[in-house]
């Protein structure tokens, strides 16, 4: 009976072992990498400025768990938000925490003020090569983002049925990269407005998210970010 129990512990730590291998990282992973996203309005002006710093690294049956530190600051360099970010594989599939999307300035409540944001996580999957969109699965996911100083002022964000697109090279500040394109819808609602409409992530390898695009239901673009720096 023992025999029998180790066998089967044995058997669930090599099939935590394999998740682990087959779980495509989408952060870097080296301590005291640094990360620098730079976004801006539909027309171009700088609007914010997100910094990454991985701070840990820990390896588990599940996969590996890294932390970063971040700071977000608005185009004048007042710090609107900092903390830490979460990013590990669960069941052979990658999550990153949402907090991320504070770099975007339509999501943000007012750049004057400071900000925090709920926790929430969203995955990344691994896209196999000649796969179709409905060979990838992909979370819904919501944020609430409010301002410190008056909590009425907040937003919900959802973003939903996202599909993937293809798998593309782009290249940024920062380097070029092959990606994975995704498309997703948004809804933004605070007390004040109801915002719709949609946009395109492409994360990459090791590194993350390295552009995002997005627009309203007028296929007018609204905002946009772009990696511009691993150190």
């Amino acid at each position: 009976m023992k025999s029998k129990v180790l066998l089967l512990a044995l058997a669930a730590m090599l099939a935590g072992g394999a998740m682990a291998q087959d779980c495509t990282f989408f952060f870097p992973t080296t301590k005291g990498t640094k990360l620098v996203k730079k976004s801006y309005d539909g027309k171009g002006n700088l609007s914010g400025v997100m910094t990454y710093v991985v701070d840990e690294v820990e390896s588990k049956q599940s996969g590996l768990e890294v932390e970063a530190d971040y700071v977000f600051v608005n185009n004048g360099g007042t710090v609107i938000d900092k903390g830490e970010l979460e990013a590990f594989c669960q069941d052979g599939e990658f999550f990153m925490d949402m907090k991320e999307v504070l770099s975007n300035p339509s999501f943000v409540t007012t750049t004057n003020t400071a900000v925090a944001a709920t926790d929430a996580v969203i995955n990344y999957p691994s896209v196999a090569q000649g796969a179709s969109s409905d060979d990838v699965y992909f979370d819904d996911a919501v944020i609430n983002i409010y301002s410190k100083k008056n909590r009425k002022d907040r937003k919900n964000i959802s973003i939903y049925d996202r599909e993937y697109v293809k798998t593309e090279e782009i290249t940024t500040p920062a380097g070029t990269f092959d990606c994975t394109k995704v498309k997703f819808k948004i809804k933004s609602r605070s007390p004040k407005e109801t915002i719709e409409g949609y946009g395109y992530e492409w994360y990459a390898p090791n590194i993350g998210v390295v552009r995002t695009e997005q627009y309203n239901n007028n296929n007018v673009l609204q905002s946009y970010s772009v990696l511009e720096e691993v150190k």
